[in-house]
């Protein structure tokens, strides 16, 4: 959004970014209240308060966007997907604009999945509806595009914009010397992962690699980034590989200091695990590519359309622990392959993966929408 806003408006003139309660008004409260007093009386804890919470909420963000758009000029509504928000296309629709929708997941799915879903028939039925009836339907990768088709989606209506990076937060600032010396990682070799631990992210199986190497490189270490459910599993089983002085768990870091932990990675690894219909656009990745560092990672998904293998990264098949092994050992034994491996991943991902590329493709998707409506009312 800062990106399209750079875009448009003069660079001495801020635009006016307008941000919405998140809470709805006090008579939809009031029945948030009751249905959680009914849901103690009861004993259940389900996830039906906050689906419901979402409803009205839509309902209160349409009303409050009309009110404060009416006496505006508004050129496009531009949307990131929330589950059973179809506000945004009713008020592009009074207002005679385009509206994009961002979509990142098939939520009601994701939801059902990770967290559990109530309202499911509702969820789906709404998520079909909001995607069908968008102008532009922006997904994050070409298999969401196909998961959006079987949903009913016109292909017209779908264009494929992946995720990205502020170039600005990768540059030669971020050294990753501080994070070396406070990780006590200084003339050591250093694979890292960053993300959150889920078992999904196969942090696992990077660890069961990285055991077989150390007798080899007693030089490595492994640092790994971020938080999770699988933290205490990836800490057991570390103490049970004898890995405790080699394998590092910084636990939640503000983003803002990624940078300088990537920086101060040598190989930086997103493993995963097999898994059907990985539709994820994958930031971790970018910021490694933006970083300059080599990357390994589970040919899957859209991960594969983004590196090429031995030239802007190193692939293997997701959850094969020998293989990610052996791509470790490969890299590590070859310091100038890796070097050269994270420079031209660098050039790949400023070239085509940047936020303000995102939003030069945005705008081009407005400015055609805007001339078919110009030209419906023409006609």
């Amino acid at each position: 959004v800062e990106q399209m806003a750079a875009q448009v408006f003069d660079p001495d003139v801020l635009p006016q970014i307008r941000f919405f309660p998140t809470l709805p008004p006090d008579h939809h409260r009031a029945v948030i209240q009751e249905l959680r007093r009914v849901e103690k009386q009861m004993g259940q804890n389900t996830r039906l308060r906050q689906e419901l919470r979402n409803l009205l909420y839509n309902v209160a963000l349409q009303q409050r966007l009309e009110e404060a758009l009416d006496s505006q000029t508004v050129h496009f509504i531009y949307e990131r997907y929330t589950l059973f928000h179809a506000a945004g296309i009713a008020v592009a629709r009074r207002l005679g604009v385009p509206h994009l929708l961002e979509v990142n997941a098939p939520l009601a799915e994701e939801q059902k999945r990770m967290r559990g879903l109530e309202l499911e028939e509702l969820a789906v039925a709404s998520e079909n509806w909001i995607w069908q009836n968008t102008d532009r339907l922006l997904v994050v990768s070409r298999q969401l595009a196909a998961l959006a088709e079987q949903r009913g989606v016109a292909p017209e209506k779908i264009t494929v914009v992946p995720n990205g990076i502020n170039p600005d937060r990768f540059n030669e600032a971020a050294t990753g010397q501080l994070v070396r010396e406070h990780w006590r990682l200084v003339d050591t070799r250093v694979i890292g992962f960053v993300g959150s631990l889920k078992n999904w992210h196969g942090t696992r199986t990077l660890v069961e690699a990285f055991a077989g190497l150390t007798g080899e490189f007693p030089e490595a270490r492994l640092l790994i980034v971020g938080d999770g459910p699988e933290k205490t599993v990836l800490q057991d089983l570390v103490r049970s590989l004898q890995l405790k002085e080699k394998v590092i768990f910084t636990g939640k870091i503000p983003h803002p200091q990624i940078p300088e932990f990537i920086a101060a990675m040598d190989i930086a690894v997103a493993p995963y695990v097999p898994q059907e219909n990985f539709y994820f656009s994958p930031i971790k990745i970018f910021e490694y590519m933006a970083a300059g560092k080599a990357v390994v990672a589970g040919r899957i998904g859209q991960v594969e359309e983004i590196l090429s293998h031995k030239k802007t990264g190193w692939l293997y098949p997701p959850g094969d622990v020998a293989a990610l092994a052996e791509a470790l050992r490969q890299l590590l034994k070859n310091p100038k392959f890796v070097q050269s491996l994270g420079q031209r991943a660098r050039r790949q991902v400023l070239e085509n993966y940047t936020w303000e590329g995102n939003a030069r493709r945005v705008l081009a998707e407005v400015q055609k929408l805007q001339e078919a409506q110009s030209m419906h009312r023409e006609g």
